[in-house]
């Protein structure tokens, strides 16, 4: 990947985030690379990490208290499983990204997706890059930014959507059902262990 072509990233992560038009991602998969992928979303992380660090402090917050982006899922005060909240963090922004990723391409293929896992990786990339900045920070502001990380989360599934139709070449139907099929699932299979757990418990 040359170097060059980082502000050029910057720059598509800002177009797709707020216009993310199929079009758009379909024009960006000339320059499709499984580096650019891994580099943007590396980038992505440590820049989310930085902003939301900053956040944090001019929030007024005890430096001691920092847990960036786990701060919308874990009790606040709660001590890291190992490291630091800023390591767990930043490998969580990396590794949630490709699982991601890994279950939609599943999904697709079902649906007779027709893109390869490094495009749909790709373009979807182009968007979650920024997405993961903007929920680092917004996790970490007091009172009103989980309402906001929430508002983001589900505008995100708009690019998620059209991102999956320019990787795969579908229908708007196909794409929503790639990511809402699995969804459904694991609520079901929450809800059957759940019900087994309580009739145990019974």
């Amino acid at each position: 990947m040359n170097i060059k072509f980082i502000p050029h990233l910057f720059k598509t992560w800002i177009k797709v985030f707020l216009n993310p038009r199929t079009d758009i991602f379909r024009g960006e998969l000339v320059r499709k690379s499984n580096l650019t992928t891994f580099t943007g979303i590396a980038i992505a992380a440590v820049i989310g990490l930085g902003l939301s660090w900053l956040t944090h402090l001019i929030a007024g917050q005890p430096p001691e208290e920092f847990m960036g982006l786990a701060s919308a899922w874990v009790e606040k005060g709660t001590q890291p499983p190992f490291g630091s909240w800023s390591i767990i963090v930043f490998l969580g922004v990396i590794a949630g990204f490709y699982d991601f990723e890994i279950i939609l391409f599943i999904f697709a293929w079902l649906l007779r997706g027709k893109g390869s896992f490094g495009t749909q990786a790709y373009v979807q990339s182009l968007f979650y890059a920024p997405l993961a900045v903007v929920q680092q920070i917004f996790a970490v502001i007091p009172g009103i930014g989980f309402i906001l990380f929430i508002i983001v989360a589900a505008w995100s599934l708009v690019p998620t959507t059209t991102s999956l139709k320019a990787a795969h070449g579908y229908s708007t139907l196909k794409a929503i059902l790639t990511w809402l099929l699995p969804v459904v699932l694991n609520i079901v299979v929450v809800y059957v262990v759940v019900l087994i757990l309580s009739a145990k418990a019974a």
